[in-house]
């Protein structure tokens, strides 16, 4: 969460931020190898991510979002789009994290997206979505 976010705050690139932390967490060896590949698979999906949540949060436009709220939904959506993580792991993750680190609002807003996505099914959920 933290590299998608600073990433999108600095405007730099997620993979150099992960290998500047990966250095300094001295991550293990399967942490470091599931971040790298949600890293990139949140920077090579950006656009359709940001696309799925524009249509799951109308209220809220996207580039008007608090950019903490994007990146954990960017996550959450990447991973219940890779389908290597069960359904209620990942929403209870993005859930969890924003009770942790956004806004009062933020985490009701994240569990309602998340279980609207879902219920539409996933990447059906939104028009020219790749997964």
């Amino acid at each position: 969460m933290r590299l998608i976010y600073e990433a999108d705050m600095a405007q730099r690139l997620p993979l150099e931020l992960l290998d500047i932390r990966q250095r300094e967490l001295r991550l293990d060896d399967d942490t470091a190898a599931y971040s790298r590949l949600l890293v990139e698979t949140v920077s090579a999906n950006r656009d359709q991510l940001d696309a799925a949540i524009g249509c799951l949060t109308p209220a809220w436009p996207v580039d008007q979002m608090a950019r903490l709220d994007v990146a954990i939904m960017r996550i959450a959506l990447a991973e219940l789009d890779g389908g290597d993580v069960p359904v209620a792991v990942a929403i209870n993750e993005a859930v969890e994290l924003a009770k942790r680190y956004c806004a009062e609002g933020a985490a009701p807003m994240i569990n309602g997206a998340l279980g609207s996505y879902v219920r539409k099914g996933a990447a059906s959920a939104v028009p020219d979505h790749q997964g």
